[in-house]
């Protein structure tokens, strides 16, 4: 899987989100575009009249040209929010407030007004509000309202993911009321409960070693004792289950009284969200070698989207 495709999306979706988010003081609240066209053309038409009727020739004449150009610049930026789909967000968060129910479709969990960031593996919940909403045949109790709209907020942004997935584990709990214990709607709410606890927990329990192999000198896997005193090879599959991180494995040598003897950092690199990664690299197995450890090490959370 190239690493490329996550960050040019994550990094198209933060550049959309920061700027439709700065102009907000411009357009004002739950704005569209017929509105911002008509408020352009009212205050056109006033301080044309004003400079026309107040003031004498040629300063009227060039004070109105200069309104004229303000007008069109006013008006190329109204398409250019419009290409960006800021009328028809504003609208449909307007929509949401007046109603304070989520969207009623087959699928509210779908964002239709943003444009989507992944979700790390652990925090997609689609299936999950897929089968409650079977469960409901479509039409799910007004209890799930809050979790899906911080759902939305969860799939639009990734500046502060961690702060919106404390939002849904508070959302959740009117949603395990609705189930008894054992039941398939409390699993499905258990599942969610324990994904969201995973991701606010540290971003090492995102990432996990699934496979460590030793090879000797002529590629044969091996264990690690049939290599010691020698130069043998160690191939490791990392998984990533959270956000995109930096990772390195520190792969350590004990000998039979447990006291460490020597270690090796195995650079992974950037591990993106749902993505399993092998590596292997050259390494000396010390003459005392008893058995083998290791430590994940994460950093550098790559950045994202902006806040809600």
């Amino acid at each position: 899987m190239s690493s490329s495709d996550p960050a040019d999306e994550s990094a198209a979706a933060a550049a959309d989100s920061k700027f439709l988010e700065s102009i907000t003081f411009v357009t004002g609240e739950d704005a569209n575009v017929g509105s911002f066209l008509l408020v352009v053309g009212s205050v056109t038409c006033v301080f044309i009249a004003l400079f026309q009727f107040t003031l004498p020739e040629p300063i009227s004449h060039l004070l109105t040209a200069g309104v004229l150009f303000v007008t069109v610049l006013s008006a190329i930026f109204a398409a250019l929010l419009d290409s960006l789909g800021y009328f028809e967000q504003a609208a449909g968060d307007a929509a949401v407030a007046t109603t304070g129910r989520a969207d009623r479709s087959a699928r509210p969990w779908v964002p239709t007004d943003r444009k989507a960031a992944p979700l790390p593996p652990m925090i997609n919940f689609d299936d999950e509000l897929r089968t409650y909403a079977e469960m409901y045949d479509g039409d799910l109790p007004e209890q799930f309202d809050p979790f899906i709209r911080d759902y939305l907020r969860l799939k639009t942004n990734t500046g502060n993911r961690r702060t919106i997935a404390s939002d849904l584990r508070a959302d959740l709990n009117p949603i395990g009321a609705l189930f008894e214990e054992g039941t398939e709607g409390d699993d499905l709410y258990e599942a969610i409960s324990d994904g969201l606890f995973r991701y606010i927990d540290s971003d090492t329990e995102h990432v996990t070693l699934d496979r460590i192999v030793f090879y000797d000198g002529e590629g044969n896997e091996v264990d690690v004792s049939e290599i010691r005193d020698r130069l043998g090879r160690v191939e490791l599959t990392v998984s990533n289950e959270g956000e995109a991180v930096d990772v390195d494995v520190l792969v350590q040598f004990y000998d039979a009284g447990g006291a460490s003897i020597s270690s090796r950092t195995c650079k992974v690199g950037t591990a993106w969200p749902g993505t399993t990664r092998t590596v292997d690299t050259d390494v000396f197995v010390p003459s005392e070698t008893s058995r083998v450890g290791t430590t994940i090490r994460v950093s550098n959370p790559k950045p994202g989207l902006a806040d809600a």
